[in-house]
């Protein structure tokens, strides 16, 4: 009996896992776009990482296709609310400028959020999706 007890919580546990309990968290964890939806036929030329993490305190960085990018985002987790501050970006010219362009314009749009397994979906202030994401490696901070 105490057998089929435990066999059943693991069970119990398993299927709540896999109903609601295996999203990715919102921050700390480094977000690559997967579709920008105003992407158009625009592509990065030159492959670099292209990527943001949201830390515990708010604060962005990441790399938009030629430049590194800091700022700040306003979190609501409990309403699904996301949008991001005027930041600081090197100012580095190259190759991948025209993607740069659209992945900023995107950043900006961006009013709320949801997230299903390893995948962030973002919308505009219309609920619009304007853009979808997946978690990517830490390695990639590191990578220029």
């Amino acid at each position: 009996m105490k057998i089929n007890k435990i066999w059943m919580a693991v069970a119990a546990f398993c299927a709540a896992m896999l109903i609601g309990g295996c999203s990715t968290p919102l921050k700390n964890t480094v977000w690559v776009p997967e579709k920008l939806e105003n992407q158009g036929a625009v592509k990065l030329i030159e492959p670099v990482p292209v990527w943001f993490e949201i830390n515990e305190t708010n604060m962005v960085y990441g790399n938009s296709g030629a430049n590194r990018f800091s700022t700040v985002a306003d979190v609501d987790q409990e309403k699904g609310t996301l949008s991001f501050r005027p930041g600081a970006t090197t100012l580095m010219a190259g190759p991948n400028l025209g993607y740069e362009t659209k992945f900023n314009e995107t950043m900006r749009a961006i009013r709320s959020y949801s997230i299903s397994g390893k995948t962030l979906t973002v919308y505009d202030e219309n609920g619009k999706v304007v853009a979808t994401f997946k978690a990517g490696s830490p390695d990639l901070k590191k990578r220029k």
